[in-house]
């Protein structure tokens, strides 16, 4: 049997929770770990141990700095340079634009624009594992670490992809300005033609198509959540969930390309409207999908914490279903009954997230054994070996606070009005999980380097200087 690094999601404690008192569910964490041990042995022996001649799983390498810096410096100023006049032109446009235009301009661009920043956002994570010497590509398994690709060739792709974005919504406003809707309607079809067009497998080198591929298969996989789940799934499916918003918007716009005429908004029909239950039904499925995943796990490991994993995602169904009924009910009853459902199932939902964040995700004491109290307010226990400094967990643990309170407003169809404000917190959903992905890198490739100690030193350790700060901070002699 062939379990994949995935695996040790939950069923690989970190070396603190080793030292706790053994409940039943900590029991059921060694058990998977010595699961996920003997099939990630038996895994790594076959395929002859991690590649490591890979450019991802070598991104401190002197050559793979030296092209990154050469590819960073001009590709930003030209990157920057070109998205600013391209934001100038289009503001400059849709300021003449009709209501009718500048809600069409919303519903083809705005989902594009928050995807492509959550790859912007990955490229920069990238570029942080790389210059941390933090060997990320650990975490996946041995087929998919080939597939993996270093922040230069990211930033690379994803400044092409925002060039073709950028370059169609001029278009299309320039067009809607002078009056060629004609013209204008042809641009929507082309963008989406375009992304549609980069996951076809044709025998085009064009874009790493290899890894292309591999993400479409990833994405197949995490939408039909019956095998095994790798830490791609995983990870894939958890960003997914970020992009909730942005996956419904896109749904929306594909439905007014599918229904027509292009030029046509659908503001209040059954079909792809206010109305429509097509909407919530695209920001419930990533939630439905990681749910799965959840359960899949719990039945490959036995180990109960999955359980509670799937418990958390199940939350976010009754914020969409209370949220949609605003179109479905009268006022009175949404305002009597149904809203304050809502607000109930927000509450309930942020609550357990951030707690889900800080205890499991990051594994950070705070709620289950928290430390000493100052100021009336509980000292979160950190863990021993910490990579990055102390203050940064403590900013993480209140930002993701604030920004798991603003999530609410990405899950609820009927707070989509006002188009600027849902893609501010859309983006700032995208920024959450970008802060989100090293700790929890970190924490994984923690919890393998403990269950292996053969993979060698997968974080490095901190500089002499932070190592001393924080025995100071611990109370202890540097």
């Amino acid at each position: 049997m062939d379990l994949r690094p995935t695996a040790s999601l939950e069923a690989l404690p970190s070396p603190r929770s080793r030292a706790r008192a053994k409940t039943d569910l900590e029991k059921d964490t060694e058990a998977g770990m010595e699961r996920h041990a003997r099939h990630h042995n038996a895994t790594h022996a076959s395929t002859g141990g991690l590649d490591m001649d890979h450019e991802v799983l070598k991104p401190h390498g002197a050559t793979a700095r030296a092209q990154s810096t050469q590819w960073d410096r001009p590709m930003a100023a030209a990157g920057l340079g070109g998205a600013m006049l391209a934001a100038y032109a289009i503001v400059t446009c849709l300021r003449t634009a009709s209501l009718d235009h500048l809600e069409l301009f919303h519903i083809y661009y705005q989902p594009l624009l928050v995807i492509l920043a959550m790859l912007w956002l990955w490229a920069i994570d990238v570029r942080i594992f790389e210059r941390k010497r933090i060997a990320y590509g650990v975490c996946f398994s041995p087929h998919d670490q080939q597939f993996l690709r270093s922040s230069r060739q990211l930033f690379k792709v994803a400044t092409l992809l925002t060039c073709a974005l950028l370059g169609s919504a001029m278009l299309f406003t320039y067009f809607c300005a002078i009056g060629w809707l004609w013209a204008a309607s042809t641009q929507p079809p082309l963008m989406y033609g375009l992304l549609i067009f980069l996951f076809l497998p044709l025998p085009i080198n064009f874009l790493f198509p290899e890894t292309r591929h591999f993400f479409a298969q990833t994405l197949y996989r995490v939408a039909t959540p019956i095998r095994e789940v790798t830490w791609a799934d995983f990870l894939l499916a958890d960003v997914l969930t970020s992009l909730a918003k942005a996956l419904s918007d896109l749904e929306r716009a594909l439905c007014h390309l599918l229904a027509g005429p292009v030029m046509q908004p659908h503001t209040s029909d059954q079909v792809c409207g206010s109305s429509s239950w097509i909407i919530p039904l695209g920001l419930a499925l990533p939630y439905f999908f990681r749910l799965c995943q959840c359960i899949r796990v719990y039945r490959d490991t036995g180990v109960r914490a999955n359980l509670f994993n799937a418990l958390k995602y199940s939350t976010a169904f009754p914020v969409i279903i209370f949220s949609a009924m605003k179109y479905q009910v009268p006022v009175e009853e949404w305002h009597g009954f149904y809203k304050p459902m809502w607000l109930a199932a927000a509450l309930l939902n942020s609550s357990y997230s951030y707690f889900w964040d800080i205890e499991r995700d990051w594994d950070i004491q705070w709620f289950s054994a928290p430390g000493e109290r100052r100021c009336g307010v509980a000292k979160p226990v950190l863990r021993s070996e910490l990579f990055f400094q102390r203050a940064f967990y403590y900013y993480l643990m209140a930002s993701n606070l604030l920004l798991r309170l603003a999530w609410t407003y990405k899950l609820s169809p009927h707070l989509r009005r006002n188009h600027d404000t849902v893609l501010a917190f859309t983006l700032l959903e995208a920024f959450r999980r970008f802060q989100w992905v090293p700790v929890r890198v970190e924490v994984e490739l923690r919890k393998l380097q403990h269950a292996r100690p053969e993979l060698g030193q997968l974080v490095p350790a901190p500089g002499p200087a932070r190592q001393g700060a924080r025995k100071e901070l611990d109370g202890e002699d540097p």
